[in-house]
């Protein structure tokens, strides 16, 4: 009779593991049949706004090439996406950058896309300001993706053991014997996801991963190359040449083998400071003469007594800040520059408490989501704006239409608010930024605006007699976690889609005159402030 019954549970027993299993593999193929559509953990409410249809789009090109197989002309077309009622193109525009050489032999780069075809990228400032977005909830830790990639990043961060006071050939050694580690770490990983049927997506997460930290470490060598990068960045970087938005057309000459000191004076003349004063139409005849601070930037905080800051501080809003410490060294610096949205509070020991100045993307000021008008973070600071504008530099064009209407949300704040100190930064400016990069670089980098981070870094420069920038080269707390106050992972955020990131991270490290060790360690870059800069032949 007892064995009839220890018989019977049995029975029931397997009979309850057969329904978990037919229900474990129902929810299988519901994820795998949804797995086309991108970030649906955040809802269709989400989905529905157009920077983040923008944002899988991008994501979702290494899928559809995949699945294209050798059909990337109609990959690159479904990876489109297009919102506002626009009309379809009938094709994809052709990847143009043509090379030419001048009489030195520098080779010259011409972008040139189509006019007419509105292919909608990634856009400028989308993976600079995720917060009002939700993006939070994107990707929680719940995620088992995201937990192996926290897993790998910890690993890498434990293999590495740095001791003070070792010899600079010690550390390159260290560090060549860590390349190897991750190099093989990420063959294995890539070995056996290519073994498993239709490949896993946990397991390709963890190779490019990987890839990305080994992309990171040439980074502290100074060894860069578009080459490296995983191949949906690629794609990305080829889109946005193709595409060529702000119809770049530079001809300059290319010198990538200049020295530091010649790349700083390089700077030093192509980096000066300008706002939108007022002065040249269509803003003159706007009233803005009167509207913009009467007093510019740069001779903002000087004092009979005193000239530039002394030292001043650049907080990017990475995630690999997180768990740094770095708080009260931030705070210790006269002035402290940080981006966007990117809070303080609840932060503090990572990332300070003292703001001096905060650059804003034209989103911030366009998008009622990030509170512009109430919100704490912006006030009591020194306000920069910025926007991109065309290439060509026609004012009237950017004002009639801007990448996000700034315009309008600063001349009321200004109106409001007239005694904080708030400027929009010049576009010429930021193109001459960016030809500055483009200039000292091998390879065509994307026709897009510099990055906030960059921006800010040769701003602050400008004000400063020394700078450290923590984190725009990360150190090895390197994640693939965008921002440290969000929960979106993307390597993108550290390598560049759509700005040339890896470009201007080349070009700082190339700049740095603080050890090594600083950068591994604290992800901290030294720089020199223009002014202390001698140029002088």
């Amino acid at each position: 009779m007892k064995s009839w019954v220890r018989q019977g549970r049995r029975l029931v027993l397997v009979g309850m593991l057969a329904w978990v299993l037919l229900f474990l593999a129902l929810l299988s193929y519901f994820l795998d049949a949804r797995v086309n559509e991108p970030l649906t953990s955040t809802g269709s409410v989400l989905y529905q706004h157009p920077d983040t249809r923008r944002l899988a789009s991008i994501q979702a090109s290494q899928l559809h090439n995949t699945n294209l197989g050798s059909r990337p002309e109609l990959a690159s077309t479904l990876t489109a996406t297009y919102t506002r009622d626009e009309p379809r193109p009938s094709a994809t525009p052709e990847f143009s950058l043509e090379a030419s050489q001048s009489p030195d032999s520098a080779p010259l780069a011409i972008y040139g896309g189509p006019e007419g075809i509105h292919q909608d990228y990634l856009d400028p400032q989308s993976l600079a300001a995720w917060s009002s977005f939700g993006t939070e909830n994107i990707g929680s830790q719940s995620d088992p993706v995201i937990q192996s990639r926290e897993r790998t990043s910890q690993n890498h961060g434990s293999i590495t053991r740095y001791r003070g006071g070792e010899e600079e050939e010690e550390e390159e050694e260290e560090e060549e014997r860590q390349e190897n580690e991750d190099e093989d770490v990420a063959n294995g990983l890539r070995n056996t996801a290519a073994r498993k049927p239709g490949g896993d997506s946990s397991e390709l997460e963890k190779y490019y991963f990987s890839k990305s930290i080994s992309v990171v470490q040439r980074l502290w060598r100074g060894h860069v190359s578009a080459d490296m990068l995983s191949p949906r960045l690629q794609r990305a970087m080829k889109d946005y040449v193709s595409a060529n938005k702000h119809q770049v057309s530079y001809r300059g000459r290319r010198r990538p083998s200049q020295s530091a000191k010649e790349l700083l004076c390089e700077m030093k003349a192509q980096a000066r400071l300008q706002m939108v004063d007022g002065t040249q139409q269509p803003f003159s005849s706007l009233g803005w003469a009167s509207l913009v601070p009467s007093l510019p930037l740069e001779q903002l905080h000087k004092r009979p007594d005193q000239g530039s800051f002394k030292s001043c501080a650049v907080v990017t809003s990475a995630g690999a800040i997180l768990r740094s410490g770095l708080g009260r060294e931030i705070d210790a610096h006269d002035a402290v520059l940080r981006f966007n949205a990117a809070p303080t509070e609840g932060y503090e020991r990572d990332v300070g408490n003292k703001t001096t100045i905060r650059i804003i993307n034209s989103q911030i000021l366009a998008n009622p989501n990030h509170r512009f008008n109430t919100s704490s973070l912006y006030k009591d600071v020194v306000l920069v704006a910025w926007d991109p504008a065309p290439y060509t530099l026609d004012l009237h064009k950017w004002y009639a239409s801007p990448d996000y209407n700034l315009f309008g949300p600063y001349m009321e704040h200004r109106r409001a608010h007239p005694d904080q100190p708030f400027y929009i930064l010049h576009p010429r400016y930021v193109w001459r930024l960016w030809d500055v990069i483009q200039g000292n670089t091998q390879e065509n980098i994307q026709p897009n605006p510099p990055s906030s981070g960059f921006i800010g870094i040769l701003l602050m420069m400008t004000l400063c007699e020394q700078v450290h920038v923590y984190e725009y080269i990360p150190s090895m707390r390197q994640s693939d976690l965008c921002h440290y106050h969000e929960r979106y992972y993307d390597a993108a955020c550290t390598l560049g889609a759509y700005h040339p990131l890896l470009y201007e991270k080349s070009l700082i490290q190339r700049i740095n005159t603080g050890p090594g060790s600083d950068l591994r360690r604290k992800g901290r870059v030294t720089l020199p402030g223009l002014s202390t800069v001698d140029c002088d032949i």
